[in-house]
């Protein structure tokens, strides 16, 4: 065996390393995403609601608001700009499912658990940070979405895309 590697060039073994690369990694990748994404998921989300339930005790309740005055009509003696993001993508199954229900049209659902996800991960994060730097509230709070990897191809948009979530408002105290 270390006479084959003393004397197969460095440059053919990079190539076998590539080929194996895309030969076993790419599909075992893929049985894992199928077999344990839900797992994977499920966790994420128990831990979510783990935290939005220890803010809302913190807080006093949900401390967020999309108006754009304060709940408690109160003295507000500081205000300013309170913000957060964050990217996902969906998991190689679910785009797998996603790209044959779009061939039959319909609802995406797996889709649809991403965008869910994101929103309220973001959410949660804004609540977050806000009791970090001693917001008592947030109002005005709005929350964008975007795609961050749209990438062209032939004139086609490539729908497997990570989504950017943007939420921000402003806290007083």
């Amino acid at each position: 065996m270390s006479e084959l590697l003393n004397s197969t060039p460095i440059w053919l073994l990079i190539i076998y390393g590539i080929f194996f690369l895309f030969g076993a990694f790419f599909p075992a990748a893929f049985i894992y995403s199928m077999l344990f994404g839900w797992l994977h998921e499920s966790k994420r989300t128990k831990k979510l609601v783990a935290r939005e339930q220890r803010v809302a005790g913190i807080s006093g309740g949900d401390n967020i608001h999309t108006l754009s005055k304060p709940i408690n009509i109160e003295r507000v003696s500081s205000a300013g700009l309170v913000m957060t993001n964050i990217t996902v993508s969906p998991s190689w199954w679910q785009l797998f499912l996603g790209n044959i229900k779009s061939i039959f049209g319909g609802q995406i659902k797996s889709y649809d658990k991403v965008l869910a996800y994101g929103r309220a991960e973001v959410l949660q994060r804004l609540r977050e940070q806000a009791l970090g730097e001693g917001w008592t509230e947030i109002i005005n709070v709005r929350v964008e979405t975007s795609m961050v990897m749209n990438k062209v191809k032939g004139g086609q948009q490539n729908k497997i895309g990570t989504l950017e979530f943007l939420a921000f408002g402003t806290g007083i105290r």
